[in-house]
């Protein structure tokens, strides 16, 4: 068995047997999101953005991955997943958590009109364009921006209170395990691309293999094998996250046909890759 795997992980590149179900995921969710730009209801609130956005950086993931780079092939499938699940927790209250959202990107473009960097007291930075002070001072622009101000007066930075495992958790109450099963999954990714994204000791060696505990690499040929690996393992969990995605967002739009077809992709990746994880 161990022989078999061994020249499983020496396939090239192109004919990894995660490629076709993330093939199918990627074309899947184009269809969804082409559905919803089109869909009038408010079941969807302001759905749209956010899955546009996703088949964006599904594309950069693929060609990230195709060039071996695991470091930022994580960190894009942090962005893929973390939207994704904002995505589908938007759909558990649409006119609340969209109203929510939109105050949050609209009070984010007034603080973005005036920049300051301020280094020990010493301003380094300040720009404040002519009229900034009248629009910041407007009555509706001053209630999105209360919304997202603390007592002490600091900015609230997070466009919701609840962290991603409890948005998780509110898309598994409302719509059950079956559809939420591929999030929960996708949180294993989460973790790691934490880290590479935040710069840290641990991503660093991380991504170099150096952190598999009883499993110390040999060389440079050890590494390419661990990057490999983890490759394929993250196309995995990101066609898992992209599976709950589709099937969610397709049994609000009533397209039982789609969501089907997302679950019929899992199934033949796991009957045609010839038995090896």
């Amino acid at each position: 068995m161990a022989d078999a795997e061994d020249k499983m992980k020496e396939l090239p590149l192109s004919d990894w047997p995660e490629w076709r179900w993330f093939d199918s995921v990627e074309a899947l969710l184009k269809e969804t999101v082409a559905k919803v730009q089109e869909y009038e209801g408010n079941e969807v609130g302001v759905l749209y953005p956010l899955l546009d956005s996703i088949t964006e950086s599904v594309e950069s993931l693929r060609t990230l991955v195709n060039s071996l780079k695991l470091r930022d092939s994580y960190v894009i499938a942090r962005v893929i997943y973390e939207t994704s699940v904002n995505a589908c927790f938007l759909l558990t209250n649409p006119e609340t958590i969209s109203g929510r959202a939109h105050a949050h990107a609209k009070q984010k473009a007034l603080r973005n009109l005036t920049r300051a960097i301020e280094l020990s007291g010493d301003v380094i930075f300040e720009f404040k364009p002519q009229g900034a002070e009248e629009l910041l001072g407007n009555p509706q622009h001053q209630a999105w921006l209360s919304e997202f101000t603390s007592r002490s007066g600091r900015e609230i930075t997070s466009w919701t209170p609840e962290n991603v495992q409890q948005r998780l958790e509110a898309v598994y109450l409302k719509f059950g395990e079956a559809k939420t099963r591929g999030l929960a999954f996708g949180l294993l990714l989460y973790r790691n691309a934490s880290e590479i994204a935040h710069g840290t000791l641990f991503g660093a060696l991380f991504s170099w293999g150096a952190m598999e505990i009883g499993r110390p690499l040999r060389g440079p040929e050890d590494i390419g094998k661990f990057r490999r690996r983890e490759l394929r393992h993250l196309l995995k969990l990101v066609s898992f996250s992209l599976e709950s995605l589709i099937r969610l967002v397709n049994s609000v739009l009533g397209d039982s046909g789609a969501e089907m077809a997302a679950g019929r992709a899992r199934t033949d990746y796991y009957q045609k890759r010839g038995g090896y994880a």
